[in-house]
Formats: C-alpha cells, sequence, structure tokens
C-alpha cells in the first residue's frame, strides 16, 4: 500500500536483509504506479464519498526501491490496479519490466493477464506466480476492472462463490498449463473481508481446491490484515498476508517456504510492523509474543474449519 508514501530506499531497508536471504521473494502490489490522472469510472462519486470505494495511486519512482529490496516477483490482480485504467497500468507494468520485476495478474487482454510470470531458482528448478481476483459477486468483480479478450484489466475468478466440480476441472486446467512451464506453482489471489482475522467459508474452499488442482502454495491477500495459514496436503495456504508496507500503522510479517526435492515443504513466520511509512522487523523482545499470536490465528483456523490439515509449526 505505496500510496502517500514517499519512495525511498529506507522504505524497506529494515527488511532487506530478510528478503533479499531468498531464493526467490513475491509482494502483492495494490496501489498503481502512475502519474496518470483519469481515474476509473468503475467507482462511482456515490460510493467514493461514502468511504465504500478508494481510488488510489503511488508514486512510480517507488519500482527501483521494490527491486533493490529484493522483490522480483509481484501479484497485480487486485481491486486498485485499474484504478487509473489502461493508462495507469501501462505505465506501471512498463516500469515493472524495466526494473525487471515480473508481475502476474493484469495485462492489455485476458490471455495476458492469465498468463503466469516464470522465474529460475538458482538450483534451475522454475516457479510460475498466478495472481487472480477471487471476490464472489459479478457485481463486486466488475468494479476491479476485469481484463477481456480484447481490453486490458486484471484476472478474475467468476464463480459465484461455489466450487462446483466444473470449476474444480477448470482450476485443474489452469494450475496444470503453468505445471507445464514450472517446477512449483504459487496463486496469489485477491479475496476475503477487509480487516477480519478469519478466513471466510468461500476462502476456505477456494484455497483448498486450488491447491487440490495442483498449486504447490496459495497466497492470500485483500483483508488488510493477518489471518491464519494452514497446510493442506502438506501444502501452504496463506489467507491474509496483511500490508507488506502501509502509511498506517499496523502489524504484518512474511512467510519463508523451504521446499524440499520431495516437495515437503516448511514455514517460517518472520513478524514485522508498518510504522512512519517503513516496514520494520519486529525487535527480539517482541517477536515470540508476534509468533504465538500467528500461531494462535492458525489454531482458530484450525478449529473453524476442520479437515486434513495441520497448522505450520513456524
Amino acid at each position: 500500500m505505496l500510496n502517500g508514501i514517499r519512495p525511498s530506499s529506507k522504505v524497506f531497508e529494515s527488511v532487506q536483509g530478510l528478503i533479499g536471504a531468498n531464493d526467490l521473494s513475491f509482494a502483492n502490489l495494490e496501489i498503481p504506479l502512475t502519474k496518470a490522472s483519469t481515474k476509473t469510472d468503475r467507482k462511482t462519486a456515490v460510493e467514493i464519498k461514502a468511504r465504500n470505494q478508494w481510488i488510489l495511486k503511488a508514486d512510480p519512482n517507488h519500482a527501483r526501491f521494490i527491486r533493490h529490496a529484493g522483490i522480483f516477483m509481484v501479484s497485480l490482480a487486485n481491486n486498485h490496479a485499474m484504478d487509473y485504467g489502461p493508462d495507469g497500468l501501462a505505465e506501471m507494468t512498463d516500469l515493472l519490466d524495466a526494473s525487471h520485476i515480473g508481475y502476474a495478474g493484469a495485462g492489455l487482454n485476458s490471455n495476458r493477464a492469465s498468463r503466469p510470470s516464470i522465474a529460475a531458482l538458482p538450483n534451475g528448478k522454475k516457479v510460475a506466480l498466478l495472481s487472480v481476483m477471487g471476490f464472489i459477486t459479478r457485481k463486486a468483480l466488475l468494479k476491479t476492472t476485469p481484463a477481456t479478450l480484447d481490453s486490458p484489466g486484471i484476472a478474475v475468478l467468476n464463480l459465484g462463490g461455489k466450487i462446483t466440480q466444473s470449476i474444480r476441472e477448470k482450476l485443474n486446467r489452469w494450475i496444470q498449463a503453468s505445471h507445464d512451464k514450472a517446477d512449483y506453482v504459487v496463486v496469489g489471489i485477491h479475496w476475503g473481508v477487509e480487516r477480519k482475522n478469519l478466513p471466510t467459508p468461500y476462502q476456505v474452499a477456494l484455497g483448498r481446491a486450488l491447491i487440490d488442482a495442483g498449486a504447490d502454495i496459495v497466497w492470500g491477500n485483500h483483508p488488510h490484515v493477518l489471518q491464519g495459514a494452514e497446510l493442506y496436503k502438506g501444502r501452504l495456504i496463506m489467507y491474509s498476508m496483511g500490508n507488506l508496507i502501509s502509511n498506517l500503522p499496523a502489524t504484518t510479517g512474511f512467510f519463508q517456504v523451504q521446499i524440499q526435492d520431495d516437495g515437503t515443504q516448511s514455514v517460517r513466520f518472520f513478524p514485522a510492523k508498518n510504522s512512519g511509512g517503513r516496514v520494520l522487523m519486529e525487535p527480539a523482545r517482541n517477536r515470540q509474543s508476534r509468533v504465538k499470536a500467528m500461531k494462535s490465528l492458525c489454531k482458530l483456523l484450525l478449529r473453524r474449519y476442520p479437515s486434513a490439515v495441520s497448522v505450520p509449526a513456524l
């Protein structure tokens, strides 16, 4: 959430060591990096006045600091990527290309928006990032400007809140197409209810369906607060990662996933916080309590939605 934050290397300075130590790091780029002035007309003045919708943008100069921090791939399928229309999206994707940051979830048409971004790991294996909007209703999806066959926008899953057998087959085809190009597939999905620490039944059903369809990691955003995570069939689902960065004070954190050759995943959580327009690692005195709080969210999730799942050791 880079709106209202001045571009600087200090924004990510505290977490750069952690991010840079990983083979690959992802972030959701929620706010378009653009100087465009033409706003979307899908969010009405009445909605904005009532604070039911927001139209936001951030300084394009953030792009180089994102790359410098060690974030090499970003998801774009969210409810702000098209706030400044096709021009705002084009400026942002040009900046990402120039900064050598891979992106998924938005593009000139639906085929481009649905395509994975692929990165090679040091061991030669490849990771595919898919990014998609997962709001339930068609009305909510239309506010975000879905891409069509001949117009720019974001990738969406228009499932109507149901996970039928035909939808499972559709998810399987979509994810397996990326497995044809990469060893691991990460699905970044925008879903859920803002400011709620417990995911909705639909989030859980869809997250597990994505794993069933072949995703290795499901990575959720949109609620702007941390939600619990689970290992479902041995693969990680993060229901909401909160805000990596925001100009408002908040708690946040990072999940670090190690995947062994046999596919086994081990997970650690590193707590952080937003303060003064920067993301800061939690001081040592607070880390144990913050990790404990995340474990509590994971256990709450398991109690509410029991299945063949386990809580990450963290």
